[in-house]
């Protein structure tokens, strides 16, 4: 027995929305993380994304070879962290954004930057700019403020 269209739409629409919406971070991905210090340091890196998927304990947390990406769909944030220097001395960076502006064009994050014992406090203060600013404007006058930097990310086309 053949059924109408508008008897399966609605079936086919609860269904629809009742599945999660996919994320837009997979296991072994590559994303290029784009950034300007406070001081005007321009950087540019890339996190390989390893192939295992989140585990139950951590769910949204991406392992990568130079550090972590950290998803959270109920924040709206994605958060690049490369570690790789920083463990050795160097300079540690995080980028926060804002998950709904990721793969537009001109969005941009908020860029936490500096030494290991740092990078906390910092990260702290890049994720409090994205909860209390509603433009881009907005965005990079706090950011400004607190002596915080600006940064993309992007996912590196697959080979």
């Amino acid at each position: 027995m053949r059924r109408p269209l508008t008897l399966l739409l609605p079936l086919l629409l609860g269904a629809a929305l009742a599945a999660p919406a996919p994320t837009p971070v997979q296991p072994g991905q590559t994303w290029t993380l784009s950034a300007t210090t406070f001081d005007g340091e321009v950087l540019s890196t890339a996190l390989h994304l390893n192939a295992a998927p989140p585990t139950p304990t951590a769910p949204g947390t991406y392992r990568a070879d130079r550090g972590s990406l950290l998803l959270d769909t109920q924040a709206d944030t994605l958060i690049a962290l490369d570690l790789k220097d920083a463990r050795e001395g160097g300079l540690g960076l995080a980028c926060a954004l804002r998950l709904s502006t990721l793969g537009q064009s001109g969005a941009t994050g908020v860029l936490a930057s500096g030494p290991l014992t740092e990078l906390p406090a910092a990260l702290e203060r890049a994720l409090a700019v994205l909860a209390v600013t509603r433009t881009p404007q907005e965005q990079v006058e706090a950011a400004r403020e607190l002596r915080l930097g600006e940064c993309t990310l992007t996912l590196t086309p697959a080979p």
